[in-house]
Parts: structure tokens; sequence; C-alpha cells
């Protein structure tokens, strides 16, 4: 007989002893193992009594027994609930004495899943990577999904072409190149679930074992991961004020990941000389660039930099982009611009991991950009960061007491600064975190030699919000002690070289 004790637990009790030792081992079990969770309601005596057709007297036992053993907690007008402290769980201890399985070498080479950017409930936060979503027109979003879901066309209700949804493609194409000089047609676009995939993508049919690829250090290390749980063997490439550089790529490299536009996390802009030097170098290597051209719709000073695929004659650049840090980052919608020899080899790659990407987004997002609010929400955007960069500049100038020199950036929506050499900068992290500040630092995204520094967010911080995080900060930085190398340290634009 098989009982259903919760919404989404069911046990059986249909072999052993008697229905009372059954049901004891059953209830028990389920806790013991995690199905029944601490702290959740199980079953009255009368409701589980009626449910197995036997006396309410025998689960009432049932339970009695199970109590007295920790397992259950009787509250009084309340039921029966799994104990806060139940038993330890034989979950781990069945999963140490199973036989060792062997996994397969691309997922012994995966990294531990966690944040390289922690979230945290923080006031005074300056995490990367977040746009302001309380400026995002939801209420917009809101009526072209309904009106797409009221109308459930084939192109939201059906199965969809993995390339992606011809009006996006299209609508998308027009956008790049209008506003990054983007040379292509809605058939070289194609849809993923946000830039990751598309680089996961890309690693699965570009990377073979031992396949050298140049990341930036600093750089995206999540790319690296990828990357490396392909097979690919990583150099790490180092990252002046001019971006890339691009004399240091080793020899026998293949493939080069470069974030051009706003170098992550640095903030810097790959100059003209460096880009046509990186595509002279692919021409002449017969190497892929992928550029990554996060962050590149907002720019506060100087003219936009051509997009390394707009100069590219060769076929050498995958262009990547993503709505997720323009509109809002649970938007898994990311898109990308393959030269002609890619475009199968993606397609294919595409439909085999998960047929499409969601056609109820694909269709709103379409209606976004068609129906201009993609543009309106851009422009208003831009004002409302460029006022948050202005302030958030000016605040550690006023407040960093010298320690922090900001690495020259005119783009995206963090900046990035260095600390002197010998800075404690997880105590400085730690200290401003008890005082109510988010800060985070450079290092985890260095591939080797890290340096310190920290990476200000200010795309979801009000100005307010920004003068008094900086000047929490100045607070701290004035009450940590001092290193013989920091003295004398100012505060300025750096120009040096960062790794």
């Amino acid at each position: 007989m098989e009982l259903a004790l919760a919404a989404d637990v069911s046990i059986d009790i249909a072999h052993g002893r008697g229905i009372a030792e059954r049901l004891y081992r059953a209830v028990r079990d389920a806790i013991r193992d995690g199905q029944l969770r601490a702290g959740e309601r199980v079953p009255s005596t009368r409701e589980l009594g009626v449910a197995l057709c036997v006396s309410r007297n025998t689960v009432s036992d049932v339970y009695e027994r199970l109590g007295r053993e920790g397992y259950l907690d009787g509250r009084h007008g309340s039921g029966t609930f799994v104990a806060m402290h139940a038993p330890e769980s034989r979950r781990d201890t069945r999963a140490t004495a199973a036989a060792p399985r062997r996994v397969s070498g691309w997922a012994g080479r995966l990294p531990r899943s966690r944040s390289i950017v922690p979230a945290r409930e923080i006031v005074h936060d300056f995490r990367p990577g977040l746009p302001d979503l309380d400026a995002f027109p939801i209420a917009i979003w809101r009526r072209l999904a309904a009106r797409n879901l009221r109308e459930l066309s084939n192109d939201v209700g059906a199965y969809g072409d993995a390339a992606g949804q011809p009006r996006l493609r299209f609508g998308i194409a027009r956008y790049l190149a209008h506003s990054r000089a983007v040379r292509c047609d809605g058939e070289d676009v194609f849809i993923c679930n946000g830039s990751q995939q598309a680089l996961d993508l890309l690693g699965r049919i570009l990377v073979d074992r031992g396949t050298e690829v140049a990341i930036e250090n600093p750089g995206y290390t999540p790319a690296a991961s990828i990357f490396r749980a392909a097979g690919a063997k990583i150099t790490p490439v180092p990252v002046d004020a001019e971006g890339l550089i691009v004399g240091k790529l080793p020899p026998r490299a293949k493939i080069v990941y470069v974030t051009p536009s706003h170098q992550f996390p640095l903030g810097v802009t790959l100059s003209l000389t460096r880009r046509r030097a990186l595509l002279a170098w692919a021409k002449r290597s017969g190497g892929v660039i992928i550029e990554d051209d996060y962050d590149s719709e907002f720019r506060f000073a100087g003219r936009p930099m051509e997009s390394l695929q707009g100069l590219d004659r060769d076929g050498t650049v995958v262009y990547l982009g993503t709505f997720s840090k323009v509109l809002f980052p649970g938007l898994r919608l990311g898109y990308v611009v393959a030269p002609p020899w890619l475009q199968e080899p993606f397609i294919a790659a595409k439909w085999l991991t998960d047929r499409h990407a969601s056609s109820l987004e694909q269709s709103v997002m379409a209606d976004f950009l068609a129906e201009g609010h993609f543009g309106r929400h851009l422009r208003r955007m831009q004002r409302t960061y460029s006022e948050r960069r202005g302030a958030l500049v000016e605040a550690l100038a006023r407040c960093a007491c010298g320690y922090l020199s900001i690495f020259p950036s005119y783009a995206g929506l963090h900046v990035a600064a260095s600390l002197p050499r010998g800075f404690d900068v997880d105590e400085l992290v730690q200290r401003a975190y008890e005082a109510g500040v988010g800060l985070y630092a450079i290092g985890p995204f260095y591939l080797q030699r890290p340096s310190p520094g920290l990476i200000f967010g200010y795309g979801a911080c009000p100005v307010a919000e920004i003068d008094e995080g900086v000047r929490r900060l100045g607070g701290i930085l004035r009450s940590m002690p001092l290193h013989e190398e920091t003295k004398g340290h100012r505060f300025r634009q750096s120009a040096k070289p960062i790794a």
C-alpha cells in the first residue's frame, strides 16, 4: 500500500510485519531520508486512520512512539509536525557507504557551484552586474506578455526554431547595426538562454582536448571555467589601460575571449590599435575571437568604439550580447552573431541542448523592441546611470583617503579601483559589511597573481545610497592600519599596467 504523507511525498508500506510497525518504519525513514523536512506537518491521526482503514489508536500509538524518539512534535491545537531537531539523517551515511561512481572528465573539471559575487541584503550595496530593477517598465512588459498569452499563436504556444523567433532575430540585427555597427542580418543572429549558455555552446563546438584558449587577466572567470570543463588549456593574458595586451597572446592559442567595450572587471576599453592588432592576429593564426559585448549600451564619455565584429572582414569574430544586464537578470535572453562557418553547428548544438529559448519571452522581447520601448528605456537609464557614475567617482575622490586609484572607464554599470600593494582587502570587505556597506574584491576575477582592488557596481544604487556608502567606506579606511608600502598612495585615475 502506498501512502501519501504530504503533497510531494509518498511512502510504501506494503511489506513487513503488522501495520503499526510498517507505518512506524515508513514515517521514520521518510524523516531520516529528508523526504519529510523539519517543521513539516504530517496528517492527523484521524486523516491517516481513514486513509489506511485502520484504527485511529494505531496511528496515535505510532505517532507517540515517534514523538518519544524525537522524530515528531505534537503541538496542541495545531497538529503534528516533524521535529525541528530530529535524529540525524541517514542520507549522508548512505551516500558515503555506497560504492563510488565515476563521473565524466567534463564533470570532474567543473568548479564548485558558487557565486563569485555573493548576494547579500545590504542597503548600501555596490554589487556589480545589477541594473536598476525599480526603473524597469514592468507595466509595459506585463501588458505585452498578457497580449501574447491571450493570442497564444504558434510563435508562443508551439515548439519553436532552435535559432530563435525570426521577429526577434531581425529586430536585434537592426538594433545592433544601428547602435554597435555590427555587420549582420537576422539570419546571422541566434537566440540563447543568456550569454552563459552561448559560451557553453561555443565551448562544445570550438574546444577539443588541449585547445589553448586565451582569457583576459583579470577577466570573466566563469568563461574560463566553461572552456576548461570542455577540455581547454586556459592561458591568462594581462590587461592594461588599453585593454588586452595583444602582444602577450600565446603563439599556440586558437581562441581568445575578450570584453573590448567595457573590460570585465576593470572597465577599460580596448583601443582601436589593439582591436586592429587582435583582428590581424586572428587572420594570421586562423584563431577565433569571442567578443562579449556586455554593458556596451551605456557609455558616458567619448565616441562609442566600433565593435570588433564590425571591423572584421575575415569571419573571425563571434559576437555575444545579452538583455540581462540592460533589463533584468531574470530575463534569460542572450544572442550570438555567428559567422557563416559557425552557423550550422551552432543551431545543431542549440537544438540538442534545449530545443529553443522561451517562446513567450522571445515574443515579448520582440514586441518590446519593435514598439520602441527598449530604446526609450535605454535613453532614460543612460541619464540615470550617468548621474550615479558621476556621484560615485566624486564621492570616492572626496572620501577614499587617497587609497583608491580608479581605472579609466567610461561605459557600463561599474567602476573598478586598485588598492595599494599589501592592503588587506578581505578585512576591508568584512568591516564594510558590518557597517552596512557591500564591497566586492577584484581578486576572485584573476586567473593568477591577483592584485588588491575593489569593483563598485552603481546600477542599483541611488545617489543618496552611493554618497552614504562611500562616506562609511572612508571612515573604515581611516580606521585601518597602514602598511609601509601603502603610505603616500593618492587617489587618481590609473593608467598603469594592471596585471
